[in-house]
């Protein structure tokens, strides 16, 4: 059996989150006292113009008939919008929850692009047991880490610092990068190491191999030692992008969708880890 990627739902999908995050970004910029920004009301007529056309999910709740929002939503393009609205709803009901699954989903379409981008010829088989320990990791240790370090940030830096967003992102991209990567090259390795035995690939049932579990300290050395040849050289590799990424998050970005937005760029970045980790 062959596995195909289904390229044009997964673009989709992350073009509809990409432009949904642009509606509370636009809503941060524009709460921005006028002489700072310096925004005619002209300016702010289009602002409002392009915030409707970019979160239309909050405009077809209301304007909607009541027995069309009872049935669950409208349909078509619209009901994109009704999803959003709940994601967003869900955001405040469950954070971390929210977060987690998010970033479950996030960790294991990056792993399948980095796969089919890796893959030797032209048959593609995903293979089931690597993209889940990836998309786990990016749920139960990057996501909670990177929500209380977002959260813990924001209550601990002064609002009256200036260029505050400065500072987050040096923070981020010193003390965070660096105890991120050393934790994802620990872990995976010595998860990777404990279920050495489970070969899992897409086009068959998971089955047990012979091949053997090495002692757990033996593991922990061999991700401590991935950690030494690797770190430096993907921190180099990290601060060619996320340094932007982060000013950009950390300037206009409401904390609320912080985690989500690096998450969405963690897809690319998942392929470089990826190619770290197991070269």
């Amino acid at each position: 059996h062959k596995t195909i990627m289904p390229r044009g739902s997964s673009c989709i999908s992350l073009a509809i989150l990409s432009v949904a995050l642009l509606a509370p970004a636009a809503d941060a910029i524009a709460s921005v006292p006028h002489t700072v920004t310096g925004t005619a009301p002209k300016a702010l007529s289009t602002y409002h113009t392009i915030r409707s056309a970019l979160h239309p999910a909050r405009q077809l709740r209301t304007s909607a008939p009541e027995s069309v929002q009872s049935r669950g939503g409208l349909r078509g393009g619209a009901s994109v919008g009704s999803l959003w609205a709940r994601y967003e709803d869900l955001l405040d009901e469950e954070p971390l929850k929210t977060r987690i699954w998010s970033g479950f989903f996030i960790g294991v379409l990056g792993d399948i692009i980095c796969q089919f981008a890796t893959r030797s010829g032209d048959a593609f088989v995903i293979d089931v047991k690597r993209c889940l320990i990836f998309a786990l990791w990016g749920a139960f240790g990057f996501t909670p880490l990177a929500f209380k370090w977002y959260g813990g940030m924001e209550s601990a830096l002064s609002q009256d610092i200036k260029f505050r967003f400065l500072l987050k992102t040096a923070l981020d991209q010193t003390v965070f990068s660096t105890g991120i990567t050393t934790l994802t090259f620990m872990c995976i390795t010595v998860v990777e190491g404990l279920l050495a035995p489970l070969e899992w690939k897409m086009n068959a049932l998971p089955r047990i191999t012979s091949q053997s579990v090495l002692p757990l300290t033996t593991l922990v050395d061999h991700g401590w030692t991935k950690v030494t040849r690797n770190l430096w050289e993907t921190l180099l590799e990290n601060w060619k992008v996320w340094p932007a990424v982060q000013l950009l998050n950390f300037s206009v970005v409401p904390v609320k969708f912080q985690v989500l937005f690096v998450n969405l760029v963690a897809i690319w970045w998942n392929f470089v880890l990826s190619m770290f980790q197991h070269k």
